[in-house]
């Protein structure tokens, strides 16, 4: 495939998501806002963890109370 239409492609696509984005962001559909932070915190709450330190370890928090 040519570059150029390549190119146009991922352009179309990108304003394409920033509507979709725009559109939730505007909309008086409590429902769909919800809906989405939901999807967003169940890929998170999926992700490995990476560290099994104490939120407080990691901050140093317990350092500073010494």
């Amino acid at each position: 495939m040519p570059q150029a239409f390549i190119q146009q492609q991922i352009k179309e696509l990108e304003e394409k998501l920033k509507q979709q984005a725009n559109r939730l962001m505007t909309s008086t559909n409590n429902h769909a806002k919800e809906q989405a932070i939901m999807q967003i915190s169940k890929r998170c709450a999926g992700l490995p963890e990476l560290d099994h330190r104490s939120c407080d370890d990691i901050l140093g928090y317990e350092d500073s109370a010494n």
